[in-house]
Parts: C-alpha cells; structure tokens; sequence
C-alpha cells in the first residue's frame, strides 16, 4: 500500500516539475518577444530622420544575419519566416515601395546623402503569428 502512494506520489512531482518548466520556457519566451519588440515599436507613429531610419534598417539586417534568416534564389532579400524582420520604405518620388535590402546594400551612402534630413513616419507594424515578434515595419516619407 505504502509503495502504491510513493508511485503515485512520485508520478504527480514528476508532471508537477514537467508542467512547471513548460510555464517558466513559456514566460522566458513571451519576455523576450516583449523585449525585442519595445526596440522597434518606438517607432510606430512617430516622425524620425532618414539618419535614424538608416540605424533601424542596419540593425534589422543584423538581427537577420545574427538568426541565420534565408535569403531568396538571388540572395538579395530575406524570406519571411517565423524570426525574420523585414522593413518597408515607401518614398514620395517613387511609385513602388523600397525594401531595406535594396536600400542598404545598394545605395547606403545615396540614402544617407539625400534623405538624412527627410523625415520618415513608421505607419504599419506587423506581428508574426506563432511567436508575437514584429514581422515588418513600414515607412512612409512625410
């Protein structure tokens, strides 16, 4: 009888541990997508410089590098995936929307030179679906 209750007792601290390290790696993941999402949700809304848009641009290509995030057949642009960043520019002069891709491994300096004092408005973020990380930002040219 004794050794049916320790079983039984050691079954249930068994799950109880399991079910507590799911909660902890579940909290430990929505922190950081909160985390990394206040870096870029500053943006929303608000007004900044080309200079600074070119900062955002250079660290969302380095968060793409850092996590490994393909790139399509031409090695141009990154796929969207589960972790990727995208940022979308759309400018006055032009029709189509710019990607940071094109942008900054192309013409950096021209961006730099010609719109370092154009100011530029975060009207779109979005959201990944499974891990709640911003997917994509998008600019437009005020």
């Amino acid at each position: 009888m004794k050794k049916n209750i320790l079983v039984i007792l050691g079954i249930f601290i068994i799950i109880l541990l399991f079910s507590v390290y799911l909660l902890y790696n579940y909290n430990k993941e929505v922190i950081q997508a909160q985390s990394f999402n206040k870096q870029y949700e500053v943006y929303y809304e608000k007004t900044i410089l080309g200079t600074e848009l070119a900062t955002v641009m250079n660290k969302a290509m380095d968060y793409n590098k850092k996590n490994d995030i393909a790139k399509d057949k031409n090695d141009r642009y990154y796929i969207e995936t589960e972790n990727s960043l995208l940022i979308r520019v759309k400018f006055l002069e032009k029709e189509e929307v710019a990607k940071m891709e094109d942008i900054l491994l192309q013409d950096m300096e021209n961006f730099i030179r010609f719109y370092r004092e154009a100011n530029f408005k975060c009207t779109k973020i979005e959201y990944h679906l499974k891990n709640k990380q911003v997917k994509s930002l998008y600019f437009e040219q005020i």
